[in-house]
């Protein structure tokens, strides 16, 4: 008896001691909620001040924000940003599509309501989605060369907080987000961020839920790694955020491979995020103050940190002077969320989209094996938190292109053609430019070289400063005529204020010496239908087919898109070609 008795008493402490089920009112919830939206707002509408002001010091204070000010005034509200339209594009979607929204329902949304005001690897990915990809594609680094950069660590927060409590679902469920637009290690911090999020619903202390949200990511993962030196460095340094800081810039852009040194690396941003976020104490008006002087491209960081202390502290941490900051205002930001940046997106009472948000949040919760129950009129919701992330099966997210045959008489070639033979290193490095220089060949002698991407690929054929409009070809010339029926074209990577095609045809040269269009030719994939960058696809190949003609020389030629850039040494140099490769293919 007494043997049963011990056991009785050991199996009631093993149940006592046992994790107690996490349970959220849905006031609870909306309060949350409504904390991540208008902590997201405060940060970016404010941060936005200072993006990419502080690249090699940090910024000394005070801060003043007449853009901000300025800004929300012309609106009577808060203005949308690529740090929140993008989490209320996907709120739209999954109340058209609901929870589990696919890949190719999110390359719909994109094309329709995202046509300007994106950047980076955000406009690489719909570019390429107009090109004909589907994501994950869209993400890849063999097809965007934006892939390390921050882009997905500031659109895709909803995820995790519609998923309270559900770490493990809301890290996978970001880590699919992210690749819609990024790849490798690129996509890390919004896997932490997702998780730290959702956990935040439920765990106040910051750096418990750093460090619980780092167990999200492999061993090895580099920023994994940071974030344990940014902890380190936290604790060597509590009262000198800007020691640290000089740590982390130097190993993560002073020092980093050209190949992914940029101002906007994943990395480096979602170290400073996770700086701000310790220096800051818990308080959103510190973590936007410091956020903004770590510098880099700080309103994403400001927007995600102030979004997720939003969640631990609900509305009542929101600083009212940053949500009310005029008098004739009532509500945080005047109750108004004013579209400026997507097409066919409408304006918005904000207390109508946190409700809209809570709303999705129960359809997850339930989904994933949680469940709700009444007492006194309130609703509560017990959670799953080991819920888990299943995507739905896609068919292939890319389409097909015309099978290559034949002979590659490009390597034959005798000559190559070529309006501008080598770039004009000045002129190209007087622009404001997002490629990094690995990327670049600066003569015409790669484009038949068999190598279709990667560093030292891309030719820019930038000549001197010009406000003309020009004409390129590239082309090749055999001593001996050669049958050809097939010619496929290879864009490299592209900058914001050029390097592609208005239009693009094949040309032959006759027996009388005299260029020719080549008759009855298709082009796989379709030509892009404008010139708007944001239609444009990095590393795009397209094949041109046509009945055969015998000549001694060929060539594509096209109009170079002209673009009006906002940076005042890039205004007029946007007629060039960024081109890795031109195939011509023999006859059958």
């Amino acid at each position: 008896m007494k043997k049963y008795l011990f056991i009785t008493l050991f199996l009631l402490l093993l149940a006592s001691c046992a994790q107690k089920p996490l349970e959220i009112t849905r006031t609870q919830l909306k309060d949350k909620i409504a904390g991540a939206w208008l902590g997201q707002m405060v940060g970016n509408i404010y941060g936005l001040e200072y993006e990419n002001k502080f690249v090699d010091e940090p910024g000394e204070g005070p801060f003043v924000f007449n853009k901000a000010m300025t800004k929300m005034a012309a609106v009577d509200g808060a203005f949308s940003d690529d740090d929140t339209d993008v989490e209320y594009l996907y709120l739209l979607m999954m109340e058209k599509y609901g929870i589990d929204i696919t890949y190719q329902q999110v390359k719909e949304g994109w094309m329709y309501h995202i046509r300007d005001r994106v950047w980076l690897a955000n406009r690489a990915a719909l570019g390429l989605m107009h090109y004909g990809f589907t994501p994950p594609y869209t993400g890849k680094k063999e097809y965007n060369p934006h892939w390390f950069q921050i882009d997905p660590q500031l659109i895709n927060e909803i995820w995790a907080y519609t998923a309270p409590g559900m770490p493990k679902y809301a890290a996978a469920i970001s880590d699919w987000a992210a690749r819609i637009t990024s790849d490798d290690w690129a996509v890390s911090p919004t896997v932490v961020y997702g998780a730290m999020y959702s956990e935040a619903f439920f765990e106040s202390d910051i750096p418990t839920l750093i460090r619980h949200a780092k167990e999200y990511l492999p061993q090895g993962d580099r920023f994994r790694h940071i974030i344990d030196e940014c902890l380190d460095l936290w604790q060597k340094n509590p009262d000198d955020w800007k020691a640290s800081r000089k740590v982390i810039a130097d190993e993560l852009y002073v020092n980093e491979p050209d190949i992914t040194k940029s101002i906007w690396n994943a990395d480096l941003n979602g170290a400073m995020g996770i700086l701000s976020l310790l220096y800051g104490d818990g308080d959103i008006e510190k973590t936007l103050l410091i956020g903004c002087a770590m510098g880099f491209d700080c309103d994403n960081q400001t927007a995600t940190m102030c979004g997720l202390l939003g969640v631990i502290n609900g509305v009542g941490g929101v600083p009212l002077d940053r949500a009310m900051p005029f008098e004739h205002w009532t509500k945080p930001f005047n109750d108004r969320y004013i579209n400026v940046t997507r097409f066919d997106m409408p304006d918005a009472s904000i207390e109508d989209i946190i409700e809209r948000t809570v709303v999705l949040a129960e359809k997850i919760i339930l989904a994933r094996g949680g469940s709700v129950r009444e007492e006194n009129g309130e609703k509560i919701y017990t959670i799953n938190p080991k819920a888990t992330f299943k995507p739905a099966q896609e068919p292939a997210a890319t389409f097909t292109l015309p099978e290559k045959h034949g002979r590659n008489l490009a390597r034959e070639a005798n000559e190559i053609l070529a309006l501008t033979r080598e770039t004009d290193r000045a002129t190209l490095d007087s622009c404001w430019l997002t490629i990094p220089v690995s990327y670049r060949a600066y003569t015409v002698d790669v484009i038949n070289d068999g190598v279709v991407g990667g560093p030292g690929a891309a030719f820019y054929s930038l000549g001197s400063k010009s406000n003309a409009p020009k004409q390129d070809y590239f082309g090749y010339r055999w001593d001996k005529p050669v049958t050809t029926d097939m010619v496929s074209f290879h864009y490299g990577p592209l900058e914001e204020f050029g390097g592609w095609y208005s239009n693009l045809h094949v040309e032959y040269l006759d027996e009388n010496g005299k260029w020719q269009p080549v008759q009855d030719a298709t082009v796989t994939p379709a030509w892009p239908y404008c010139d708007e960058v944001f239609f444009q696809p990095h590393n795009g190949e397209f094949i041109f087919t046509f009945p055969k003609v015998t000549t001694t020389a060929i060539r594509v030629i096209g109009d170079d898109a002209v673009l009006i850039h906002w940076n005042k040494y890039t205004k007029n140099v946007s007629a060039f070609i960024s081109i890795t490769e031109l195939e011509v293919y023999e006859a059958q």
